[in-house]
């Protein structure tokens, strides 16, 4: 090979003797395919790193996804706001959207260490005649698992991007939620856990026809009695469904909690004796584990302590805090009786 010292790329002058020696030993013996075999690696190389790069790039923004998150859910006044009505479940947003981008993380750490596993074998240069990586009919080059690997920031990126914009739109309607429910607490109807818990079990169950009245249902029966077959208060929607409820009333913060029995046997009266279409389980306290259980085999509604906050203190219409749609407003209702 004929070195041109006036071309635009000529090779550096050594000052060593031996490298003189062995640099012009193998330029002279190097021919067309070796001079292409070298320029591939060196190519590859290049191409290889920068994806690689860009993979590390994608993990440092997740984990800076991370830390963010952790930071507003630290935040006692996120955006300015305080969140009193809403913050457990603004922390449920900021815990799920953690979740998932640490699954992101470790997904994608693991596409790494693939990828870097394969870069480096990429740039260990052959111990045999370079030329040999590129022949016709030869293995496939290190840098299709880099490329691959790589490949998957692009649907990376769009399931960030879709997280991020449904961790605004959650954002924007608890911030609405939040602004709703603490004008419904200034309004002089609302009921805080306190004040229930200072109702006798009579009044606990007329207040639950309040806030059923209130939502604009029809009373039919507002207070349980001798007789009354487990029915605590009976109601009607504005599209003539029935509601049957249950009232569990506890003065003790947390209470015990409420086990399956009672909710079995009220499952053995709502539905034939009073023929419900809504069946309703009301409590200031909580449910067990079992009791939750056989409420959902048998389309039961649970309201426990934090629900009936929702309902009784924040103004969440009923429909929304038993999770089923709203029927048409129609005419008036039935009122209950007053409340002390």
């Amino acid at each position: 090979m004929i070195i041109d010292r006036n071309a635009r790329v000529a090779p550096p002058r050594y000052p060593d003797r031996g490298t003189r020696v062995l640099m012009g030993d193998t330029l002279g013996k190097a021919d067309q395919s070796d001079l292409l075999a070298a320029f591939l690696w060196m190519q590859e190389g290049a191409i290889g790193r920068e994806a690689q790069s860009q993979l590390e790039s994608a993990r440092d923004a997740l984990l800076a996804d991370l830390e963010t998150l952790q930071e507003y859910k630290a935040d006692p006044e996120f955006q300015g706001l305080s969140w009193e009505c809403t913050r457990a479940d603004l922390d449920a947003v900021f815990d799920s959207a953690t979740a998932v981008t640490s699954e992101e993380v470790n997904r994608l750490e693991e596409i790494m260490h693939t990828s870097g596993a394969a870069l480096e074998n990429l740039l260990r240069f052959p111990d045999e005649d370079p030329a040999l990586r590129f022949t016709p009919g030869s293995h496939e080059s290190p840098l299709n698992t880099v490329v691959t690997c790589r490949d998957h920031l692009k649907p990376l990126k769009k399931r960030r991007e879709a997280l991020v914009s449904d961790v605004s739109k959650k954002i924007d309607r608890l911030a609405d939620l939040n602004t709703r429910r603490l004008e419904f607490c200034q309004n002089g109807k609302s009921y805080t856990p306190e004040h229930m818990r200072r109702f006798d079990p009579t009044n606990f169950e007329i207040l639950i026809s309040w806030l059923a009245h209130r939502d604009g249902m029809t009373i039919r029966q507002d207070r349980g009695g001798p007789g009354d077959l487990g029915a605590d208060g009976i109601y009607r929607t504005p599209d003539n469904r029935t509601v049957v409820v249950q009232c569990k009333q506890t003065k003790t913060l947390p209470g015990r909690a409420i086990g399956s029995e009672p909710v079995q046997r009220f499952n053995g009266t709502a539905w034939q004796e009073h023929g419900a279409d809504i069946a309703v389980m009301i409590t200031n306290g909580k449910f067990s584990e079992p009791a939750r259980t056989f409420a959902s085999r048998h389309s039961i509604h649970l309201i426990d302590a934090e629900k009936l906050q929702q309902w009784a203190t924040w103004g969440d219409p009923f429909y929304e805090v038993i999770g089923i749609p709203a029927p048409s407003p129609s005419g008036t209702s039935d009122s209950p009786r007053a409340l002390p």
